[in-house]
C-alpha cells in the first residue's frame, strides 16, 4: 500500500510552512505513520533526496501518483516559491479528489444495472437455453420443432443483449479509465479514444482543460516563463487534439507573436479576456478563473452523462428480464400448450 499523495502533501506544505526541511518533514511522516509500507516509502523519498535525487521524481518512484500530480511538484521545484506551488497542488488535488469523489457516487447503480444485466446474459445464453433444448428433445419431434424454433428466437434475443451489453460495458469502461485510471499509458489510449466518443467528449475535453489551466495557472504565477509554461503543459496532456493546438501555441510564441489566444481550446469569451492581459501574473489569474470553469462544466456534463448511462443501463436491465421471461416462461408455457394440443387430436 503506498502513501497517499494528498495526505503527503498536504503535510510536507504544513511543515515546510513551519520552518522545517523537506527531509525532517519527510521523517516526521515515516515516524507518525502506523502503516509499515507508508512508513519504508516515506524512508525512501528522503534517503532518495539525500543522495541527490529531486523531490518529484523520489515520488514518482516510490508513491507513483497520476502523471498531472508529477508534473504540478516538478513545476513547484522550479518555480520561485516551492512552498506556496505546494499550496497550489494541494488545492488542485483536492479539487481533482472532490471531482472523483462526486463521479465515482453516480457510478454505482450504473454498475449493479450492469452487473445483474450480466448476470442475466450468462444464465439465459449458456445454461437456460441449452437446458431447454436437451430437455425438449425428450418429447415428441413435433413438441420439438415448436419449442426449438421458439429457443431460437430465444437465443437471437440473447445474442442481441450480449452485443448491446459488450458495447455498452465498453464505451463505460473505457470512459471511466480515462477519468479515472492514474496508469499513463492506460489513460492515454482511453483518453484518445473517449475524446472521439459520443457524450464523453466534451467531458474528456474540459477535465483536460481543468489539469492543464490549473498547471498553467500555477507555473505563470511562480515565476516560470510564458514558454516553458506552455511546453510543460503541451508534454503533459494526452488528448491529441489538445496537444496539437499547444504546440501551435509554442510555435507562435516562438515567432514572438501576441495573439495565439485563437484556438478551440478556448472559447469565445475566453480569447477575448486573455487578449486584454497586461501582465503574466494577471494572466494566471485568468486562467485559474476559467480552470475553475472548466471544472464546473466538467460536473455538469458528467451528471448528465451518469444521468444518461443510468437510464440506458436501466433499459438494458429491462431487456435482459423480458429475454429472460421469453426463454424460461413462455417456452414452459409452450410446452404445456402443445401437450394440451396433442392430447386433443388424439
Amino acid at each position: 500500500m503506498k502513501p497517499d499523495i494528498l495526505t503527503l502533501l498536504k503535510t510536507l506544505h504544513l511543515s515546510l510552512e513551519n520552518g522545517k526541511s523537506l527531509t525532517n518533514a519527510l521523517h516526521l511522516l515515516q515516524n507518525t505513520t502506523k502503516n509499515k509500507d507508508e512508513r519504508t516509502a516515506y524512508g525512501n523519498i528522503a534517503r532518495s533526496i539525500q543522495e541527490g535525487a529531486s523531490f518529484s521524481k523520489a515520488v514518482e518512484i516510490y508513491v507513483s501518483p497520476s502523471p498531472d500530480i508529477i508534473q504540478f511538484v516538478a513545476m513547484a521545484e522550479k518555480g520561485g516559491s516551492f512552498v506556496k506551488t505546494l499550496k497550489s497542488v494541494v488545492n488542485y488535488l483536492e479539487i481533482k479528489n472532490r471531482f472523483h469523489q462526486e463521479s465515482n457516487d453516480k457510478i454505482a447503480l450504473p454498475m449493479i444495472y450492469f452487473t445483474l444485466t450480466t448476470i442475466i446474459v450468462i444464465f439465459v445464453r449458456f445454461f437456460a437455453v441449452p437446458f431447454h433444448i436437451q430437455e425438449a428433445k425428450t418429447y415428441d419431434p413435433k413438441i420439438f420443432a415448436v419449442i426449438a424454433e421458439h429457443l431460437d428466437m430465444a437465443l437471437v434475443l440473447s445474442n442481441i443483449l450480449f452485443g448491446g451489453l459488450l458495447l455498452f460495458a465498453g464505451y463505460f469502461f473505457v470512459v471511466m479509465i480515462a477519468l479515472f485510471n492514474y496508469t499513463g499509458i492506460v489513460t492515454g489510449i482511453a483518453k484518445k479514444i473517449a475524446s472521439q466518443l459520443t457524450m464523453s467528449s466534451k467531458i474528456i475535453e474540459y477535465f483536460e482543460k481543468f489539469i492543464l489551466l490549473s498547471l498553467l495557472s500555477a507555473m505563470l504565477k511562480n515565476g516560470v516563463s510564458l514558454k516553458t509554461a506552455f511546453k510543460t503543459a503541451a508534454a503533459g496532456t494526452l488528448v491529441p487534439r489538445i496537444s496539437k493546438q499547444f504546440d501551435g501555441i509554442l510555435a507562435q510564441i516562438s515567432r514572438g507573436e501576441k495573439d495565439f489566444w485563437a484556438i478551440p481550446f478556448f472559447e469565445d469569451v475566453e480569447q477575448h479576456l486573455l487578449a486584454g492581459a497586461g501582465t503574466i501574473a494577471q494572466l494566471g489569474d485568468m486562467l485559474e478563473q476559467f480552470a475553475d470553469r472548466a471544472r464546473l462544466n466538467a460536473l455538469a456534463l458528467a451528471s448528465k452523462f451518469f444521468r444518461i448511462i443510468t437510464i440506458l443501463s436501466i433499459l438494458l436491465l429491462a431487456f435482459a428480464v423480458f429475454v429472460e421471461f421469453f426463454t424460461i416462461v413462455l417456452t414452459q408455457v409452450i410446452i404445456q400448450q402443445e401437450f394440451v394440443n396433442s392430447a386433443s387430436r388424439m
